[in-house]
């Protein structure tokens, strides 16, 4: 449990937000929830600068999705708060499940990324399925965590519904997912009053301030 010393000074909860490193993808697919994708060099370099970021941070925990690339990227993190003890797993905040998975990204250019509008199998995730679990977890962690700061380490479409619904946009591909994309291991950082209304949400690039 976090201590009284280490809450927010406006008493409300801060939830930081990270996309996992880049990933190591010579195929050049949409590697999705295929096992065993890791990160490059750069990707660890990326994973590294939100550890620096976040050290002073008085982190109450951190969460990561259970695919590989976001592991590595959260334990990089963990490793200047190794009084935590451990990364905690959470399904909620795991890949897209889609039937483009393994395609070759070409593919995916011709259909405009969009694999909501062109669904390939019945289980496909829905835009609302994955909001779902993603609002889930933040309010786990915002009950959970009252009062404190929590990391959780996520992929590139599930973070952006989920700010995309904090921000009031509408939940449609052409307005939730900007052009060009978010980087790897870009960081929101999302205050949240007592009550659990949204205070203030930002886009942070650490790995590029590192590289300044």
């Amino acid at each position: 449990m976090i201590h009284s010393t280490h809450r927010t000074a406006e008493g409300g909860t801060t939830v930081w937000l990270a996309r996992h490193g880049e990933v190591h993808n010579p195929g050049n697919i949409l590697y999705g929830r295929l096992p065993r994708i890791g990160l490059t060099p750069e990707g660890r370099r990326q994973a590294q600068a939100l550890a620096d970021f976040l050290k002073t941070r008085p982190l109450a925990a951190i969460y990561s999705s259970p695919m590989l690339r976001a592991r590595k990227t959260a334990e990089v993190i963990l490793r200047a708060h190794a009084e935590l003890g451990r990364v905690r797993q959470d399904v909620n905040l795991t890949e897209v499940r889609t039937g483009w998975e393994g395609e070759p990204l070409a593919d995916l250019e011709r259909i405009d990324w969009d694999f909501y509008t062109h669904p390939r199998n019945p289980g496909d995730e829905s835009l609302e399925a994955i909001r779902t679990r993603m609002e889930r977890w933040l309010q786990t962690v915002l009950r959970r965590h009252a009062g404190g700061e929590v990391v959780g380490v996520s992929h590139g479409d599930p973070i952006l519904i989920l700010v995309g619904t904090l921000s009031g946009l509408p939940l449609e591909p052409r307005q939730i997912f900007p052009r060009p994309y978010i980087e790897p291991g870009v960081l929101y950082r999302m205050r949240f009053e007592q009550a659990g209304a949204l205070r203030d949400l930002q886009l942070l690039i650490p790995h590029a301030q590192a590289a300044a």
